[in-house]
């Protein structure tokens, strides 16, 4: 299955996709750090249409669309040949003043369940349909055509694909 890299933060990101996930009865789910520095899971209340969380978290925190709430995700239960099926990951949205973070999805196991791609699907249509998100960014390759970025961003915040990496390319949006 196709990956979708959007540039939006984290933030704004759930509540765009809380219509589909009330939809589909998809659960929302963040990795953060206790005082101790252990990464914990934690279930995000879609109904509640925000996330209480630092604006640029931390190194290597991922986030989780669960498309079967029969699940309850632990720290490394995404990851589970058991729960795989059924999980989303989705990496990145961090934001500062002046920066944005690129959102990189991708479903998790190369056998899905139904209700899975159903969700990843809904959510690459949302943003083709969108009239306020643009898509394409500076690059020959098929890969960076499937990049969708809102335009209310474009001159205003630097996107770049990686906080947490110096040497990542910046992200170039396609002049028209």
């Amino acid at each position: 299955m196709s990956y979708i890299n959007v540039v939006m933060s984290l933030k704004e990101f759930l509540p765009y996709v809380a219509d589909i996930l009330q939809k589909n009865e998809g659960d929302f789910f963040i990795e953060k750090r206790n005082g101790s520095g252990t990464i914990l899971v934690e279930k995000v209340a879609v109904q509640a249409g925000s996330i209480d969380m630092e604006d640029n978290r931390g190194k290597n925190l991922d986030f989780f669309i669960l498309s079967d709430p029969a699940y309850n995700l632990t720290q490394h239960r995404p990851y589970d040949d058991e729960t795989a099926p059924f999980v989303i990951v989705g990496q990145g949205g961090r934001e500062t003043a002046d920066s944005i973070e690129r959102i990189a999805l991708r479903v998790l196991s190369k056998t899905p369940d139904k209700n899975t791609a159903r969700i990843f699907n809904a959510i690459k249509n949302k943003l083709k349909k969108d009239d306020t998100i643009g898509r394409g960014i500076e690059g020959g390759s098929r890969f960076h055509d499937s990049y969708f970025y809102e335009k209310k961003y474009v001159g205003v915040k630097t996107m770049k694909t990686d906080f947490h990496n110096d040497k990542a390319a910046g992200i170039k949006i396609k002049q028209e």
